[in-house]
């Protein structure tokens, strides 16, 4: 849930103009893909201290980050800043996000990390 609230103060920053406009818009899209991996490097760096299995870990983590991300949109969608279609293209945005980190887990070799001791996965 801490990367959910690091990407809502992200969005907060980001201006209508730029969930508007196409060029911008795909470039944010772009930004997202990008960030799939990065993300589950991350998660998988944490479950591997946590010595929790590494495709659960980021399963259960991005399960959590679209939770928090679906009741602020819905309950208190001052959060990211925005309203109207700026609001919907947000959300889209988190949704195309979470798809990225879940395909990144799934392309992602697991073994992309050195194991520590004891990790099965």
């Amino acid at each position: 849930m801490v990367f959910a609230l690091a990407f809502a103060l992200f969005f907060t920053v980001v201006p209508d103009d730029a969930l508007s406009q196409t060029a911008p818009k795909l470039g944010l899209y772009a930004l997202a893909a990008a960030l799939g991996p990065v993300t589950v490097a991350i998660l998988r760096f944490l479950a591997d201290r946590l010595a929790l299995d590494r495709r659960r870990f980021v399963v259960i983590a991005s399960a959590g980050a679209v939770t928090f991300d679906g009741l602020f949109v819905g309950l208190w969608p001052d959060v990211y800043g925005h309203e109207g279609a700026a609001l919907a293209n947000v959300a889209a945005l988190i949704l195309f996000g979470l798809a990225a980190i879940l395909v990144s887990d799934q392309l992602v070799s697991v073994n992309t990390l050195p194991r520590r001791k004891g990790n099965a996965t």
